[in-house]
Parts: structure tokens; C-alpha cells; sequence
């Protein structure tokens, strides 16, 4: 089960999600659709905290102060994407991550998703 986190207090959220797909070479698919402040951080949390297991970003944001994977002793292991957009930027950014796990560490991953995340980035005060 995967848990979204956001670092705000008074902002609206849109939040959507798709349901799992596979794509054509058979690795699942979700997208999820959010909106932020301009002001603000989003944090997909993604579950993924074992020694074999994997997040890496397949594509990469356009528009970020901040757009990375974060795995420490802050974050208790977990793979946490993190995304701040750029100082005034107001539109719509995306990336992609790939998530996997299952491996025993002497195999490849048995599991492997594709998060798709729009990011719908707003300035001024929250509605």
C-alpha cells in the first residue's frame, strides 16, 4: 500500500487516481494527477524499503527546484519522491518513476511498476 504525504497546512488538493494498466510489455501503470502551490513540496511516498528493492526516475521533470528520489535514515529507508517546483512556475510538470521489487538479490526484480505523476502547479492564495 502506497501512502501520499503532502507539507502544507491551508492549501486545497486535487488528488486523482487511475487504475492499474499494463502497457505492452507488461509492466503495471498508474498515473496519479495532483495539485500544489507553487509554494509547496510534494512527497509520493512509495512503499519501497528493502535492501533489493528500487525507485528511479525513467522521466524527469522539467520544471523543479526539487525533483529527486530520497532514501536515508529521514526518510526510515523508504524510497520518498520529492518535488518542489521552480520559484513562480504555474502549469502542469510530469515524471515518471519506475518502482521494483521481488528481487533475492542474486535476481532481477519480479515486480516492476511505472508511477506517472502530473503535477498541476497553482500560484496565489489557495481556492
Amino acid at each position: 500500500m502506497k501512502t501520499y504525504r503532502f507539507n502544507f497546512l491551508s492549501s486545497l488538493l486535487i488528488l486523482t487516481v487511475s487504475c492499474n494498466i499494463l502497457n505492452d510489455s507488461g509492466i503495471e501503470e498508474s498515473t496519479i494527477a495532483i495539485s500544489i502551490q507553487n509554494s509547496e513540496t510534494y512527497e509520493y511516498r512509495t512503499g519501497i524499503a528493502g535492501d533489493e528493492d528500487g525507485a528511479s526516475i525513467l522521466h524527469q521533470a522539467k520544471h523543479f527546484v526539487v525533483s529527486d528520489i530520497v532514501r536515508n535514515a529521514e526518510t526510515f529507508w523508504e524510497a520518498v519522491y520529492i518535488y518542489k517546483p521552480k520559484p513562480g512556475f504555474h502549469g502542469t510538470d510530469y515524471v515518471e518513476i519506475e518502482l521494483s521489487t521481488g528481487s533475492d538479490g542474486a535476481s532481477p526484480p519480479t515486480n516492476v511498476e511505472v508511477v506517472k505523476i502530473i503535477i498541476q502547479v497553482n500560484t496565489g492564495p489557495p481556492n
